[in-house]
């Protein structure tokens, strides 16, 4: 099974809300002591060990447009159908504090999926990391979505996404021992600004 966190290389991204996959995956790694230091299609990968079985855990290294070309590579070398596929990415129809994994669907207007999904098609795993929608200022009333995505994190924003990625290596072990539902159940519903809520049902 293949896990891939989804963001833009290089430094200038690093912070950026689009970049959320990649702190999933390398919270992921550090959890699980992946390596991520091999290349494969245009992507870094490492395997993880987890009950004895080795699964794969993938950075593209393409730009987010093109995330579809690595991640399809890979699993074709691997010989995997996609539905053992987890994509963890943004997503601005989520608020911040929030998380939802799903076993298919649309691109929701997400241009990884996007390429993805012209790839390999709509059958496979995403894991949506909330960022929010742009908060229209006076001084700034034209924020688009793209500036927001590609904006630099607050320091009090990452303290919030800390929060939400620290629960993401869990929800991976619990999809790769084919318990997806189990993490659904557990944290689709929680507000990590409140966590003492109880999770909708």
């Amino acid at each position: 099974m293949i896990i891939a966190g989804l963001g833009n290389p290089g430094n200038e991204y690093e912070n950026t809300r689009h970049n959320a996959g990649f702190w999933a995956a390398d919270a992921i790694a550090d959890k699980f002591r992946v390596d991520l230091s091999q290349r494969q299609h245009q992507a870094f990968t490492g395997q993880l060990i987890l009950h004895g079985q080795t699964h794969l855990l993938v950075k593209p290294q393409t730009y987010m447009n093109l995330s579809g070309e690595a991640i399809a590579g890979v699993m074709i070398d691997n010989n995997l159908p996609p539905e053992e596929l987890l994509v963890i990415i943004d997503d601005i129809n989520l608020p911040a504090g929030r998380i939802r994994m799903r076993a298919c669907g649309s691109d929701g207007g997400h241009n990884g999926l996007k390429s993805i999904i012209n790839h390999i098609g709509r059958n496979f795993w995403r894991l949506r990391i909330g960022v929010g929608q742009p908060v229209a200022k006076e001084d700034a009333a034209h924020t688009t979505l793209v500036s927001h995505v590609l904006g630099t994190v607050s320091p009090e924003e990452m303290a919030v996404f800390r929060l939400v990625i620290a629960a993401i290596p869990e929800m991976a072990a619990l999809w790769l021992l084919g318990m997806g539902n189990k993490a659904m159940t557990r944290y689709n519903g929680i507000d990590f600004l409140n966590p003492e809520q109880e999770p909708a049902s």
